[in-house]
């Protein structure tokens, strides 16, 4: 029967979920204009006028609103491009929980386990994409910077994790070994902060 080295599984943060964020944003209408008028000439002139200045201002007020409408969404697809992480994490974890099962009623089945090695090596992909991001919504540079390289250590972190399991199962030494879970706890919990920290810089935006 083969003897397993004792396997790593490090405990993920089940908390980065982020609130959805709603586009805000209302159309001020312009006062209507009081004028007491005297002759026809001033009627007509102050009506043009009045004409004038309220279609300038509902047109700069219209392309404010969708100026705002527009960040909004802008920053609402960012989230939604942080949240496939959110996703490939609970994939992670799932996947996680059916190895750890394998592995106890069936060790020496070492070709569904290196398969399911595998399965969790695939959900690094969500972390690598969402680093490779190169369109930000103005006003997340920071925070996305100190995400996307939160991802990226993630993802490294991770495949270095698969290769410490493949080493478990065959019986071998890796020389993470001794240190993964250490590593994994310390990018587990940058991650977290930083997409924290993205929620936060977005809403302030909102």
């Amino acid at each position: 029967m083969l003897k397993l080295k004792k396997l790593v599984v490090p405990v993920m943060v089940t908390t980065m979920a982020l609130s959805a964020l709603t586009a805000c944003g209302g159309k001020d209408e312009p006062a209507a204009a009081d004028t007491t008028v005297a002759a026809d000439t001033t009627a007509a002139t102050t009506e043009a006028t009045t004409a004038a200045t309220t279609e300038a201002t509902t047109e700069a007020t219209t392309e404010a609103t969708e100026a705002e409408k527009a960040a909004a969404g802008s920053v609402d697809e960012y989230l939604e491009q942080v949240d496939t992480m959110n996703k490939a994490a609970e994939e992670f974890i799932t996947i996680s929980m059916e190895f750890m099962q394998l592995a106890q009623e069936d060790p020496e089945n070492t070709d569904a386990l290196a398969e399911s090695i595998e399965k969790t090596r695939a959900t690094k992909k969500a972390f690598v994409d969402f680093a490779a991001l190169d369109a930000v919504p103005e006003g997340l540079e920071e925070a996305h910077e100190r995400l996307a390289k939160a991802s990226a250590d993630y993802a490294d972190t991770l495949e270095v994790y698969c290769d410490v399991l493949l080493a478990s199962i065959k019986g071998e030494d890796h020389e993470a070994m001794n240190t993964i879970q250490d590593d994994w706890t310390k990018v587990a919990t940058e991650l977290s902060e930083a997409m924290a920290a993205a929620e936060e810089a977005a809403d302030a935006l909102k």
